[in-house]
This record gives structure tokens, sequence and C-alpha cells, in this order.
């Protein structure tokens, strides 16, 4: 059934049936671009699901096929100064740290573009199942700044170091097959059939015991955090200094005002 009393934005749809919750992000006229309203809701169903005991695995998609996520809603980021640059970073990698930590399971459904913070939000699920018709692509350096939250660490977790270098140096742009053979996605799926897909699998996932779930994945997570707090620094400060200077802010002007909204060549 549909959870509207714990919704805290109807910019993310939530639905729990027996041990499996979604979250859908919903804001497609900006392609679900994400800004500080999302992120606080994505943190706090994660923690009711995690406190209430009854779901095991979250699948995180979009109420629109045109697109997973593309990131930051970069008007929010127009204006931001160093300070709230920082700021920014560091609840963006807050969220994405308790989404990759969390004990349940996560679930990545990949449709249409997945760019930027969207992918690195995606790199922080257990699993991500694209639809054929997916991109994924870290393009911040087309804009001049580098991937946020994480996102060469999240992925360089998943793809290794070499192709992690080569997604976030060059912004190049992955299909789902693509993504598949690197590494980055576990399934493609024709896209009419990606949330029978995902929900198959996250069903699947939710039928085992959940101690030996939570079990394993904290066995997967250990070796990794010891670099998390170093990591969120490195970020915040990386990209307070290239996002929070004149220049910066005036490239995102003009790049809103050429109709960069909708972020399909952005983060």
């Amino acid at each position: 059934m549909w959870q509207a009393n714990v919704a805290m934005t109807d910019k993310l749809i939530t639905e729990a049936t027996g041990a499996l919750g979604w979250l859908k992000l919903n804001k497609p006229a900006k392609l679900n671009a994400l800004d500080e309203e999302m992120l606080l809701s994505l943190e706090r169903h994660i923690a009711v699901w995690e406190e209430g005991g009854t779901v095991k695995v979250v699948a995180v998609g979009s109420t629109t096929q045109r697109a997973f996520c593309v990131g930051a809603d970069l008007a929010v980021l127009a204006g931001f100064t160093e300070e709230s640059m920082r700021a920014w970073e560091t609840l963006g990698n807050r969220v994405l740290n308790r989404l990759q930590r969390t004990p349940l399971i996560t679930v990545a459904s990949i449709t249409g573009y997945a760019l930027g913070g969207g992918l690195t939000l995606a790199a922080a699920c257990d699993f991500r199942i694209c639809s054929e018709n997916a991109t994924l692509a870290q393009p911040e350096i087309e804009l001049g700044w580098a991937p946020g939250w994480g996102g060469v660490a999240r992925l360089a977790r998943l793809v290794g170091p070499g192709r992690a270098r080569e997604l976030s140096l060059t912004g190049r742009r992955l299909t789902a097959a693509e993504a598949l053979a690197w590494g980055l996605a576990e399934r493609v799926v024709p896209a009419g059939e990606l949330e029978t897909a995902v929900r198959d699998f996250a069903e699947s996932l939710a039928a085992r015991s959940g101690p030996a779930l939570r079990g394993i994945k904290a066995l997967a997570e250990e070796a990794e955090h010891a670099a998390d707090g170093l990591r969120a620094r490195f970020d915040s400060l990386l990209n307070a200094s290239l996002l929070g200077n004149d220049a910066a802010q005036a490239a995102i002007r003009s790049f809103l005002a050429k109709g960069g909204s909708r972020q399909t060549d952005g983060e």
C-alpha cells in the first residue's frame, strides 16, 4: 500500500508491500534533479524502514521513464558560496553513505538518464538493474567541476580505478549494454519490463533470511569504511573550490539560461 503518512515530500513516492519497499523519485519536469528536500526524504525513509524491521529490500526508481536521476538540481547550486557548497557536499555524502551502509539491501531501477549525482546515487546501491534505454555518465567535467558525493570512489569500487577515471575525466556516456559489460549494472532488461524485473529480483532477495542478508552486506562493506571520512572531506573541499567561485557560478547561470534545467548535459 502507499505510505503517504511516511512521505516527507511529494517529490518522493513510497510504497511498501511486505518485505519490499519502493522509493520513486518524482520530479519529472526536471528529470528528478535532486534538491535538499529529496535528499532528506530519502534519508528519513531509509531510517523509518530500518527501525520498522519489516522491510528487507528497497528499490530506488523513478516515476518517469525518461530518467532515473540527472544529479543535483543546478538551480539549487546557482548562487552557492564555498561555504554553502561544502554544506551541500556534506549533506549528499551523508545521505548516500546512509544508503550504501544501511542493513537493508538496495536495488537501483535505472531507466533513461542516470547522470552525475544520479549515477552516484545508483552506485551507492547494492545492485543496479537497467532498462535497455538507459544512459549512464559522470558529465561534471564538461562543466568544469568534479563528481561530488564520493562519485569517483563509489564508481571505483564497482568498475575499478581505471574505468572510474575514464568516466569522470572524459564524461563518457555508457549505454546499458556497456554498463553491463563494465560491471556497473547487474542486469539489462527491455524498458517495458524494468519494474517487473526489479520487483521479481527484489522479492527473491526479500525471501532470504534477514540476518543473513544483513550479515553478508556488512562483511562486504567493512573493508571500505576506513576511507569514507577522508573521501567525503576531499570531495567537499574540491567542489567548494570549483563551484563556489564567481566564474563557476557564472557558468551555471549561463547553462541554466540556455535551457540546462533539463540537465541531460549536466551533473
